[in-house]
C-alpha cells in the first residue's frame, strides 16, 4: 500500500484522495482528503482544471501501474538538475551580495512605502497615480543587475500585515529577473516590472473580509476574489504611462495553458509571453511565502511543483529558463552538504549545482558554526538536498 499519483481521468468512487496536488488554487472542497464517493466529486475536480492527484491506497481503491509519490518526485529531482545543466540565464553578480544587501534593503523599504501608499489611495477610491514607481522599478533593475539574488531573497520574508505590498514588490523583481534573462530590451524589462508592481491593484476593490479572511474561502466568496484580474485591468485602461505589456501582466497572470484558469479561460499561445511569465513567478511566489493560514515551502520544493505543473498550468519551457534564472537553489536556501554541515545558498555561479555557499551549522553534530563562505566549484562537497530552516531552529535569511 502506498501513496500513489493518478490522473483525474482514472478516478472512481472508493479511492481515497490524500492530496489534490493543486498547490495555488481554490479546490471547492471541504478538506484536502477525503473518500470519493460520487462521479460528481470527480467531475468537479475536472472542471476545476485539476490534472493528477495522490491516492491513499491504504485507505482506499487502487490504481494498478500508477506510479508511487516516491517515483513521481525522483523523477523531478532528475528534471530539476537537469535544468540545472544547462547552465545560469543570467550574468554573474558584479558585486558581492553582502554588498548589494545593503543597497537591497533600501530598495526594498522605499518600495514597501510606494506601493503600499499606491494600493491605499486606490482602496480610497483615488486616481492611479505613478509619478513614483518608474523611478523605482529602474532601481530594482540596477540591484537585479549588480547582483540578482540580493534583493529577491529579502523579498520571500513578509509578515502577514504587509504580504500584498510586498508580495507585488517580489513579482516585480522576479519579472524584472526573468524578462532580463530571456534577453528582453531593457524599455520592455521595465514595463513587466510595473506590470508586476501593479498585477494585484485590483484587489484593493476586494472586501477587506474577503481578501485576509485567514480560512479557505467560499464559492462565492473565491468568484469575488478572481474578480480582482478583471478589475486590475479596469483600473490601469487607459491610464497614462500604461503599456499593453502592462495591461497583459495584470489581466493573464491567472490564466492557465490548459484553459483552467481565470478570467477569460483562454490557452496556451492566446495568453501573452509575459502573461505566462507572470503566472510562473506568481505561484513560485505565493507558494514560498508564509501565509496565516499556510507556511510557505521551500524554493527548491517549489521549483519541482512548477515542472511538475508544465504543460497542464504553466508553460513548460518558462519554468524551465525560470529554474535557469533563480538556480535550483535560489539564494537564502537552507542546504544540506555531503560533509553533513548545513549551508545557506549566497550566490549563483555559472554552475547551479555548485553555488557559493555559506556553512553554518553542523548536522551530525547538531552545533551552531562560525559562518564560513565555501565556493563549492573549488570543493569536493556538493549538495546533497535541501532542508527546511525551522526543522533546524535556522534563518537562512540572518545569514545573509
Amino acid at each position: 500500500m502506498a501513496i500513489k499519483r493518478v490522473k483525474v481521468g482514472d478516478l472512481r468512487s472508493g479511492m481515497y484522495v490524500h492530496d489534490l496536488n493543486c498547490g495555488w488554487l481554490q479546490h471547492g472542497f471541504l478538506r484536502p482528503q477525503f473518500l470519493l464517493r460520487n462521479p460528481g466529486e470527480i467531475q468537479k475536480m475536472r472542471d476545476q482544471g485539476l490534472d493528477e492527484i495522490s491516492i491513499d491506497t491504504a485507505r482506499g481503491e487502487d490504481v494498478a501501474g500508477a506510479p508511487t509519490q516516491a517515483v513521481v518526485e525522483s523523477e523531478l529531482d532528475r528534471q530539476l538538475k537537469a535544468s540545472a545543466s544547462t547552465g545560469a540565464a543570467l550574468a554573474l553578480a558584479r558585486v558581492s551580495q553582502r554588498e548589494e544587501a545593503v543597497a537591497a534593503r533600501r530598495i526594498l523599504g522605499e518600495a514597501t512605502g510606494i506601493v503600499e501608499e499606491l494600493l491605499l489611495d486606490v482602496r480610497l477610491g483615488k486616481q492611479v497615480e505613478l509619478a513614483k514607481t518608474g523611478p523605482l522599478v529602474m532601481d530594482i533593475y540596477a540591484s537585479v543587475l549588480r547582483n540578482p539574488g540580493a534583493l529577491i531573497s529579502l523579498c520571500r520574508i513578509k509578515e502577514a500585515d504587509t504580504y500584498t505590498f510586498k508580495h507585488s514588490i517580489s513579482i516585480c523583481a522576479l519579472l524584472v529577473s526573468f524578462t532580463h534573462a530571456l534577453g528582453m530590451d531593457s524599455a520592455t524589462v521595465q514595463e513587466a516590472g510595473l506590470g508586476g508592481l501593479l498585477h494585484d491593484i485590483g484587489k484593493m476593490k476586494v472586501p477587506g473580509e474577503i481578501l485576509n479572511k485567514p480560512g479557505r474561502l467560499t464559492d462565492e466568496e473565491f468568484t469575488i476574489m478572481k474578480s480582482h484580474a478583471v478589475l486590475s485591468r479596469d483600473l490601469l485602461t487607459g491610464v497614462a504611462g500604461i503599456s499593453e505589456v502592462v495591461i497583459q501582466i495584470v489581466g493573464e497572470h491567472h490564466e492557465r495553458m490548459d484553459g483552467s484558469g481565470y478570467p477569460r479561460g483562454i490557452t496556451g499561445g492566446a495568453i501573452s509571453q509575459v502573461g505566462r511569465m507572470t503566472a510562473v513567478v506568481d505561484v513560485y511566489d505565493a507558494l514560498t511565502s508564509n501565509r496565516v493560514y499556510r507556511k510557505g515551502s521551500e524554493p527548491s520544493a517549489v521549483l519541482k511543483k512548477l515542472l511538475e505543473w508544465s504543460g497542464s498550468h504553466l508553460d513548460g519551457d518558462l519554468v524551465q529558463l525560470f529554474i535557469r534564472t533563480l538556480g535550483i537553489y535560489p539564494v537564502g536556501s537552507l542546504v544540506r552538504l555531503s560533509s553533513g554541515c548545513l549551508a545557506v545558498v549566497v550566490e549563483q555561479g555559472e554552475d547551479l549545482l555548485r553555488p557559493l555557499v555559506r556553512v553554518v551549522y553542523d548536522a551530525e553534530r547538531k552545533l551552531r558554526l562560525q559562518p564560513r563562505d565555501l565556493h563549492l566549484t573549488r570543493s569536493t562537497e556538493q549538495i546533497v538536498d535541501y532542508e527546511g530552516p525551522a526543522e533546524w531552529k535556522l534563518d537562512p535569511a540572518g545569514y545573509l
